[in-house]
């Protein structure tokens, strides 16, 4: 069963063009301020001159970038040029926990650069102990990819590849640039799209449903985003997970958030077909799983 994004909004936005048709909306949390509704506006709608913001019935005050937080309400978008919800595709994405890729000896050396750099879950904060580190135990933290390895091709159609430093043997999308250690809970949060990063605001943590783990006011931690580090995080990468996230949560109903929690043992197969959206969702387990045969069958040849 595929949970409804657009149940419960507080958040209801029209085009000053079409005033009694909603475009779409959100939630609000102590995470989501002015200057994060008004970037996921530039997200959510095209448009070739400034858009400007009013809360309906609230005297027509302007929202303006600020950290203070948006209430709950009605908002109406105007520009004097042309504007439109964006066609811009969403793309689905399942869990892209690293147990399975990392029995590729052709990509350990992404866990491995993601793990020594950060050395922490990167959204909450919370750090491995020192002995952890030094028994390199790694329970309950995961290395994330931010773009997922399923849409390998996109990441080069995207010219992401251009811009991140990797191993050759393990291919772009397996840059530590695209790489974040999350803890397990957050890293399925972030698959969800349901928290992401602005790196546009001073790379603050956003959330788009509850701000359930206390994130309000965290930034991504700057171990991750030093620029005199080789491997630091791409600014790209994560503001199209941004986008995604936007696109995912707020366009319309939003997208359906897949139920991942299938027991072992069950029948994966029928569950995905039973479940919404069967054929894209199994295009995209089938690329996923198919592209970890391959970089294990390639790990095999390229020494």
């Amino acid at each position: 069963m595929a949970a409804n994004r657009s149940l419960g909004r507080d958040i209801v936005i029209y085009l000053a063009t079409d005033p009694t048709v909603s475009i779409g909306g959100g939630f609000t949390n102590p995470t989501f301020t002015k200057t994060t509704f008004l970037d996921s506006l530039d997200v959510l709608i095209t448009h070739d001159l400034p858009l400007r913001v009013y809360k309906i019935n609230d005297g027509r005050v302007r929202i303006q970038r600020t950290q203070d937080l948006l209430l709950p309400g009605e908002y109406e978008v105007e520009s004097d040029g042309h504007m439109e919800v964006t066609d811009a595709p969403y793309y689905k994405r399942t869990s892209s926990a690293m147990s399975s890729l990392s029995a590729s000896g052709r990509v350990r050396s992404f866990p491995a650069s993601v793990r020594n750099r950060d050395r922490r879950c990167v959204i909450t904060g919370v750090a491995l102990t020192q002995r952890e580190l030094l028994q390199q135990r790694w329970t309950g933290y995961d290395v994330a990819h931010i773009f997922p390895v399923a849409l390998e091709s996109m990441f080069h159609n995207c010219n992401f590849g251009e811009l991140v430093i990797l191993d050759e043997r393990d291919g772009s999308v397996n840059s530590p640039q695209n790489g974040l250690l999350l803890q397990t809970n957050v890293h399925r949060r972030f698959d969800q799209y349901e928290i992401s990063i602005n790196p546009n605001d001073d790379y603050r943590i956003v959330c788009f449903l509850d701000d359930s783990l206390g994130l309000a006011g965290r930034q991504l931690d700057a171990i991750c985003r030093d620029i005199e580090h080789p491997h630091h995080v791409n600014d790209n990468v994560i503001f199209w997970h941004f986008q995604q996230a936007v696109l995912a949560n707020m366009r319309g109903a939003g997208e359906p958030v897949f139920d991942e929690d299938i027991p072992p043992g069950s029948d994966t197969m029928n569950a995905i077909l039973s479940g919404p959206a069967p054929a894209e969702r199994m295009e995209f387990e089938l690329s996923s799983r198919l592209g970890d045969v391959i970089r294990a069958q390639g790990s095999l040849l390229i020494k």
